[in-house]
This record gives structure tokens, sequence and C-alpha cells, in this order.
């Protein structure tokens, strides 16, 4: 074996393996005969999106050249298509218009929605009345607006069906078309905070009326993903045991049945239209998201088939049930599961470049003693070096905050350890995942509580001999940015950092930022005017003087949920210092980074950027 310092060994995993290999899946739904479709994200078509249908064991693309299928309501968009029997409708990337065309065949779509002022999502079809039910948020005025509109399904004329809240979601229509469930929810709350269930009759003209709420009436209970039963019976996901569990009950909100488990069953609902359960004939599927990897329950069978530890957008098809579903050596894959005898198909699937052997596997680990937070150790590994304990690592802190990581393979973290990196992927206290109360635990301590679980975490892995405590580096996109960006000026035992459109000035934020998360900064630190010198004190870039290590940012041009002139800011008092300082900017990019020759540059950027704080780029010999 090699004897070459861990954080300069080489790889035969690729920049490019490691964006181009991690193709994603989402938005699937069988049709009534057993089509299955769902949306594709290629990263080698920047980030486009295509519809795609599986049949007779040919999957055939959809989409035609020059669209995408990609809703940018709320910023971070969601279910963005359905179908309509021999027809799919769809919201279109570019001018967030509502187009349809051939459920069968690739061909030229026909634009339905012509508003240049409107956005689109969760389209869902009244069968009844032969047209579309969607999510609309109109932009143009003094304020955005969302509402739930009908559609017409000939001349694309729009109908304003409620309007009473600042956001919808989850708009469901029961089977014989004669109901209504939708959530919605008003600032300063979040999705995953608390919202409300609506339950509605359709009127002889297709309006809404005996409109109530059915859950949520209290607040302080998050509610998601309404789903009808039969006529007089919806389930739905909400946390008011602790756990985002499913309840059962009657139209009237009379509570039927709680399957009560101390695990959550859905991520947190950052996008909107997420199938985390399914209702059958014969019973739920669910999905218990779990530390050590989530499992797929049916009844009272376990149907998590081996090597998986990840479960999302369900679907289902005569006594199969089809997900997107990953593992720690398996990258994002459609499967189907047989309910009766858990045979498991794969039906599309990426080529991961890495065999199982040579995969960094995540080892689940719980950090502190009375205030406990979660993650994942990668050790460093690649059959051609020798393996050293005390390796450099890198910590990855996810965005949101309040987001969660999982235990599945990750080329990007493979990318690091193949090199001689351990990784630490960190489930700081206020991601989901972990119950409510872990959840809510980052109300108003953003800034402070991630901080503290990020320096117990190091001292653990350190005492423990797994980590060299001179070569710690830490990284964080938007929010895991601003905590990345915090834990240097707070701790003194970073080598470096990189920060990617991370957040530098939360107060800035408050009024740059979107709609849908204008207010989130109040539950994560507090009111901006009542508070204004907490945000002061919490702001990295008030922070300067008190981090010591070399910085690389990574910002695009184009986003509006961190404005660059956010990170300019940052550099300039950081190079007054004479600290080593990297920037890197994109013309093209928003918030998160699509395009494949941009994620390749980052890549490079930043282990370049450590390289050369732990001593140059060119390899030394132990």
């Amino acid at each position: 074996m090699k004897e070459i310092k861990p954080g300069f060994w080489q790889s035969e995993l690729t920049e490019e393996q490691a964006i181009s290999a991690s193709i994603d899946y989402s938005q699937l739904r069988c049709s009534d005969e057993g089509d299955l479709y769902w949306v594709e994200q290629r990263p080698d078509q920047q980030g486009r999106n295509l519809i795609c249908r599986y049949s007779g064991g040919v999957v055939t693309e959809l989409t035609a050249d020059g669209f995408s299928v990609q809703s940018k309501v709320h910023e971070y968009g969601g279910r963005s298509w359905c179908l309509i029997e021999e027809r799919l409708a769809f919201v279109n990337a570019i001018d967030q218009q509502l187009y349809l065309q051939s459920a069968y065949k690739n061909e030229k779509p026909a634009q339905l929605t012509k508003s240049k002022l409107s956005r689109f999502i969760e389209p869902v079809w009244d069968k009844k009345r032969n047209r579309l039910i969607a999510v609309e948020e109109l932009h143009g005025g003094k304020e955005v607006i969302n509402r739930l509109v009908s559609v017409d399904i000939n001349t694309g004329a729009l109908e304003v069906l409620h309007q009473e809240h600042d956001f919808y979601t989850y708009p469901e229509i029961s089977g014989t078309d004669e109901y209504l469930a939708f959530v919605a929810w008003n600032h300063p709350e979040q999705p995953w905070t608390s919202t409300q269930l609506y339950i509605a009759e359709f009127d002889e003209a297709g309006g809404l009326f005996h409109c109530e709420v059915i859950a949520g009436v209290m607040g302080g209970e998050s509610v998601s993903q309404p789903c009808f039963h039969t006529e007089d019976r919806l389930s739905y996901i909400s946390d008011r045991s602790g756990w985002w569990n499913i309840y059962t009950c009657s139209f009237s909100g009379e509570l039927a049945h709680h399957l009560n488990v101390k695990a959550d069953m859905m991520p947190a609902p950052w996008q909107s239209g997420l199938s985390s359960y399914l209702v059958t004939e014969d019973g739920l599927v669910w999905v218990e998201q779990l530390h050590d990897g989530a499992k797929l329950k049916y009844a009272d069978k376990d149907l998590t088939p081996s090597g998986y530890t990840q479960f999302r957008s369900l679907s289902v098809f005569n006594g199969r049930v089809f997900c997107v579903a990953a593992g720690p050596d398996k990258l994002p894959q459609v499967i189907s599961i047989a309910k009766g005898d858990l045979k498991v198909a794969v039906v599309s699937a990426n080529t991961s470049p890495l065999c199982k052997s040579e995969c960094s596997s995540p080892v689940p680990m719980e950090f502190g003693q009375k205030d406990k937070s979660y993650g994942y150790f990668y050790p460093a590994k690649n059959s051609a070096y020798h393996i050293e304990e005390h390796t450099p690592v890198v910590v990855f802190l996810h965005g949101g905050p309040t987001a969660s990581t999982y235990p599945v393979l990750n080329l990007k973290i493979q990318y690091w350890t193949h090199r001689g990196f351990a990784v630490l992927d960190l489930n700081y206290r206020g991601s989901s995942g972990y119950g409510r109360g872990y959840r809510m635990a980052l109300h108003q301590k953003w800034g402070e509580i991630e901080v503290e679980d990020i320096r117990v975490s190091l001292q653990q892995l350190s005492k423990e001999g797994k980590i060299d405590p001179d070569a710690i580096f830490i990284r964080g996109n938007s929010s895991g940015g601003y905590s990345a960006l915090n834990a240097m000026s707070e701790l003194d035992c970073f080598a470096g950092g990189a920060s990617l459109y991370g957040v530098t000035d939360p107060l800035s934020l408050t009024s740059a930022t979107h709609k849908f998360e204008s207010r989130y900064l109040d539950w994560l630190i507090g009111d901006p005017e009542r508070d204004r010198a907490r945000y002061y004190e919490l702001a990295p870039v008030n922070k300067t003087e008190h981090i010591s290590c070399p910085v690389i940012f990574f910002q695009g041009e184009l986003d509006r949920v961190v404005v660059p002139d956010q990170t300019r800011q940052m550099i300039v008092r950081l190079k007054q210092k004479q600290l080593t300082i990297e920037t890197v900017f994109f013309e093209d990019e928003a918030h998160g980074f699509r395009k494949r020759d941009n994620q390749i540059k980052v890549l490079k950027e930043e282990l370049g950027f450590y390289q050369k704080v732990m001593g140059g780029n060119c390899p030394g010999l132990l």
C-alpha cells in the first residue's frame, strides 16, 4: 500500500463521476393501467427535469427538448405534474406555466395557462368537472399572493377557490370528486411548525362550501399529506404526539385511528406534494425515519429490503409498492416491492462508479449526554492506501436548517473519503427526523445550539482517536454555511472552512429573501425589530475578528434566498484581516448549484483549497 499523507490520496473517483452519476428521482405516480411515471433530474443536462414513463419493461422520456418540469412556488417547488387520463399536465421551469401533452409519447406540449405573473404547483385533475385544481403563486403586486385555483382544461381560465391564508399545499380530491382537502398556514409559521388541514365540499358551480378545519385547529401542530380512504374517511400526518405519525379521521375530524410510533413518518416539508405513505385497499403503507436507516412498513409486515435505508415518493399498483430508494452503497433508484412475497425489482437506477467494498459506510453516532445530537461518521477509505485513524476530517452541515441528512450513498462524501478525509455528516439539534422536540430545539437558538453540537461532536471524535485534531475542516450550504461560519468564529479548532451560498447577515436576509422564508428568522432568532441586537451578535459578518482560519466562498449571482451582496460584504471584512480567502462566483446559478460544470468546479476548488492549507498540492510521504 502507498504511504501518502491522508488528504492527498489519489482516487479513480473523479469530480465528473461524483456529479454525473447522481441522477435523482421524484414524484412517482402509477396510472390506472399500471404504468409508472416519475420525474428525473439530470445534472448532465444543466439540472433539467424530465418526466419518464415505465410500461412493459421500457422507460420512455416524455419531456420534449427545451422543456423542464419544475415548479418554483415557495422557491423550493415540489410536485409539478399530474395525469389526466391519456394526457399529463406539468409546470414548465422557464415560464412557470401549465402545459398539456400526451402521457404516452414525447411530443411538443401545448401551453394551457398564460399568466406571466403566476407560478403553479401541485396540479390535480378534477375529473368530474374536467379541470385542474392547483396552487397559484401570484407575483407582481406589493405582496406575493398564494391561493387555491381551478384551471379550465380547455381555455386555461382561472377561478379562485380559496384565498384566506398566506400559503397552501396538498390539494387532494376525494374518489367521487365531491370533496377537497388541503393544507394551509399563515406567517410567521412554517409547514413544520404549525399548519391546518381543511376539508370542503364542491357546490354545483365547482366552488367550495362547508369549508372546515379538521386538524390543527388550536395551532402548534404540523399537519401534512392528506389522503382520502373512502367518502367518509381521511388520513393525514401530524406531529401532535411529538412525532410525525399517520392519523385517520372522519370528515368531522373525529379520530378513528392513530398509527402511534416513536418515529417520524415524513421528512421536513420544504417541498410540496410529498408522498410518504399510501392508503391501499388492504391497509396503510408507510415509512419510519430511524437514525440507523428508514423502515418501510405495511400493516403488520416489514417491507424493508436488505441494503436500503431510505424510501420516499411512494406509489402503489396491483400489490406492488413503488418508491425511490437508496442505501449506504446504493445511489437513488426506482424500485418495486411485492407486498406478498417481498420480491424487489429495480425499475431504473444510477450506475455507481464504486462497488460496495470501495464505499465508506456511514457509522450512526450519538454525541453528548444530556443534550444529544446525532450524525454519521464516514472513515477515510481507499484500498490503494494505508488507512490512518488520525485523518483529516470535513464536517458537513446540511441546509435548512430544519432539514436532515441520511445514511445513504453520497458520492460527494465518498469523493472526500477516497482522498483521505473522514467526514462527519451532522444532524445537529433542530434537524428533522428525530421528533418534534428535537426539531423545535432550534427555536430562537439558531447560531448557538448547532455550534455547541459541533463542538461536542468534534471533541468526542478527537477523544476517540478517529480524527486529526489539527486538520479539521467545516463546510455548509445555505443555512449550513451560516452555521459553519459561526462555528469558525466561536470555536478555535478549524484548519479551514467553506461556505456555499451561506447566510452571513440574517438581518439583511429578513428583507431580501422570498415570501416562504421571510418570517422563518422570527422563529430561528427572534423579532427583527425587538431583537435587533441579537441579530447583530449572531451575524457571521459581524464576527469576522474572531475568525482566524482560511475560508473559501461559493456563491450564485442569481440567488434570491441568500443574495450575493451578503457574501461580498463578508469577504471584504475577512480580507482586511489578511486571512487566506478565496471566492468563486457563478453568474448562472441561484440558490443551490444545479449545473454540472459548476458542481465539478466546487469540488475541485474546495479540495485544492484544503490541500493548500495542509501544506501544498504535492502529495507528501509520511
